[in-house]
């Protein structure tokens, strides 16, 4: 049987967990960097599709990017409980933080539905590199919003993922109603005996109108 993991009071510290599950299922290395903006990502598509954020972070916009600074403190507590271990090659010439689930056969810290969504987002991001992942998390509409307003700080409005797939969806939709309308509505000769129909009925409802109105 699976080892489990009993729900801690921070949901961050199981949104973590079940992130670093998933990179070692699929051979994902992940960085302090990429684990933030991929739970920011999942986050995202939760809320796209019509949920809710379940990561339990509170994303603001900082020097690079979605993060919140609760995130150490999740590593620390997941590290210390010897769940994870951390790398640090850092030095004055570059390197980074890794971070790797230190158990085998550990047991989904999270709901089905949220684990399907982290397993998703790794498929899709996980072997970006990090800087790639910054760039692309400046490009969602929280991040575009708060850059449009200057807004460094303050906590990101995911609700705009959602409006901003609606009006995605609006559009795909309209677009495919007008490739399937027949041919000869969108054919300028026939708009244009459309249009001569209308001017010869014109008499007739003004007629019709005005005998309505009683003015005949």
């Amino acid at each position: 049987m699976p080892p489990s993991f009993s729900q801690p009071p921070d949901p961050l510290v199981s949104s973590v967990l079940a992130l670093l599950k998933a990179a070692k299922e699929q051979g994902c290395d992940v960085n302090r960097t990429k684990l933030a903006k991929l739970l920011y990502f999942a986050d995202l598509k939760a809320v796209e599709e019509g949920g809710t954020a379940f990561s339990g972070a509170t994303w603001r916009w900082r020097n690079y990017g979605p993060y919140d600074n609760a995130l150490m403190r999740a590593e620390s507590t997941i590290v210390s409980a010897d769940l994870a271990e951390r790398h640090d090659d850092r030095d004055e010439t570059g390197g980074s933080c890794t971070l790797r689930l230190a158990i085998d056969g550990l047991a989904d810290p999270l709901p089905p539905e949220h684990m399907e969504i982290i397993r998703t987002v790794v498929r899709e991001y996980g072997r970006k590199g990090a800087t790639a992942l910054k760039n692309l998390s400046y490009k969602t509409p929280p991040m575009v919003e708060a850059q449009a307003a200057g807004d460094r700080e303050v906590i990101l409005n995911l609700s705009r993922a959602r409006r901003a797939r609606q009006a995605r969806e609006l559009i795909a939709r309209h677009r495919r109603q007008r490739a399937s309308q027949p041919q000869r509505l969108r054919d300028p000769a026939a708009a244009a005996d459309l249009l001569k129909d209308h001017e010869a009925l014109a008499e007739l409802r003004r007629r019709a109108n005005a005998r309505a109105l009683g003015e005949e």
